[in-house]
């Protein structure tokens, strides 16, 4: 039973760094997840907000926005009620859960793993199954982590080359990242661009 403990201990060694490299990525994911929430609650929030206000205004001053202010309006609230039903639909909020829970118990599969190393009990071999098992379980309970997510824990090892498409492709995973993190700030121009001429007008009116 000795000899077969020695003989898994690669395989722990193995579990306990891939499990550890699972966490981090999870980690990053559930990061952004909840950062994607909190960013797209603030952008709906204040898209509602200076639509509302906008529209308050209107109702002294008709022609705050031009004479198609009314149609840019309805443009706006058909927007809002667009994107509004996208989020929901994505369900950042509760993927982020998912994932804060994901990443927590891939932790402790981890340090369980990280403990294994160091035991030498005639169970040892049971024990390494069963977090194996765990780890498993745990991988297909949440959604994946996506390539980004992982390189920011694995950068691309160096033997890896740095041919053109390796290097494209490196830049296209992190534009469609930068992209769906800016996205939400992007949509901020249309409050602003709403508020100005409000802005504008109330400061006249004192």
């Amino acid at each position: 039973m000795a000899g077969l403990s020695n003989d898994i201990s690669p395989a722990i060694a193995r579990l306990e760094k891939r499990s550890y490299i699972t966490y981090l990525s999870r980690l990053n994911a559930y990061r952004r997840l909840a950062h994607a929430n909190i960013a797209w609650n603030a952008a709906l929030v204040a898209l509602s907000t200076s639509t509302v206000i906008a529209s308050v205004g209107m109702l002294v001053e008709k022609n705050m926005y031009g004479k198609g202010g009314d149609a840019l309006m309805v443009a706006l609230a058909v927007f809002s009620l667009s994107i509004s039903l996208v989020v929901s639909s994505v369900g950042y909020g509760t993927r982020a859960k998912a994932m804060e829970e994901n990443y927590k118990r891939i932790q402790q599969i981890s340090v369980l793993a990280e403990n294994l190393k160091e035991y030498t009990g005639p169970d040892r071999s049971e024990k390494y199954q069963k977090l194996l098992d765990d780890y498993h379980v745990a991988m297909a309970s949440s959604e994946n982590h996506t390539e980004h997510d992982y390189r920011r824990v694995q950068p691309v090892p160096p033997h890896a080359g740095s041919g053109f498409w390796r290097r494209a492709r490196e830049l296209f995973v992190w534009l469609r990242h930068f992209t769906a993190m800016a996205f939400p700030y992007v949509t901020l121009v249309v409050p602003v661009a709403l508020l100005i001429p409000f802005g504008v007008w109330f400061a006249n009116g004192l």
